[in-house]
């Protein structure tokens, strides 16, 4: 392949533009910050700080992510649409498959220790949480790495997992399959997540499938942890 020739004063392909670096900054910024925070926070207000770090995250980085980059940066139209393009029409049964069976793995060894509260909260908190980490993750870097989608996919997933990193730091609170259970679990879903987002240019159909994933996963973390 020949050489493409880069003009006076162009941004080598090597280099991010100024948007996808303030996006990775930002990334890295709140991975950096919630080191500090999550055992403080937990530490000082038991299961109550757990749930002010989501606060924080939510306002502190999927909120100014989606307002600067996913909205204000993307071109596509089709960002939050639940329209399918004939070779997509699998996406929704394979969604369907694995929160079926997330759920299952989570909820079938926990049975006996599930309450209503604990299934409140967690709605509560999915519905929150998994649309704004949707349109954050996968559509703050699907918009601003349109020109680079390969290094936009790895980054975005990437990044995403490591956030998890700083939630193995809470106090009191109980992770099934521990704090690398949990960074696993978000890098697998992460990459499906991913890979679904960027193949229909749309966080409709994964976000939808991280929210019934979290009401599923929260319900036994608040219930284990006691956060009712």
């Amino acid at each position: 392949m020949a050489s493409v020739s880069n003009p006076q004063g162009a941004i080598p392909r090597t280099m991010l533009t100024g948007a996808q670096l303030a996006l990775v900054l930002h990334a890295l910024g709140l991975i950096a910050v919630l080191l500090a925070l999550v055992p403080i926070l937990t530490s000082a207000l038991g299961t109550t700080g757990y749930l002010v770090v989501f606060a924080l995250y939510w306002i502190g980085f999927c909120a100014p992510v989606i307002a600067i980059h996913a909205l204000a940066g993307t071109r596509s139209p089709r960002l939050f649409s639940e329209k399918l393009s004939r070779r997509d029409w699998f996406v929704p049964a394979l969604l369907l498959v694995q929160v079926v069976a997330i759920a299952a793995l989570a909820l079938a060894p926990n049975t006996s220790l599930l309450t209503t509260p604990g299934l409140m909260l967690a709605a509560l908190v999915a519905i929150i949480n998994g649309p704004l980490e949707e349109t954050a993750w996968r559509g703050g870097f699907m918009a601003r790495f349109a020109d680079r989608p390969r290094l936009g996919f790895w980054l975005g997933w990437l990044l995403f997992t490591a956030w998890h990193i700083p939630l193995t730091l809470s106090h009191g609170v109980i992770f099934d399959g521990g704090g690398v259970g949990l960074v696993a679990g978000a890098a697998v879903l992460g990459l499906l997540w991913n890979w679904v987002a960027w193949r229909t240019g749309s966080v409709f159909w994964v976000g939808l499938a991280h929210a019934l994933t979290n009401i599923a996963t929260f319900w036994v973390l608040f219930d284990r942890s006691g956060f009712v």
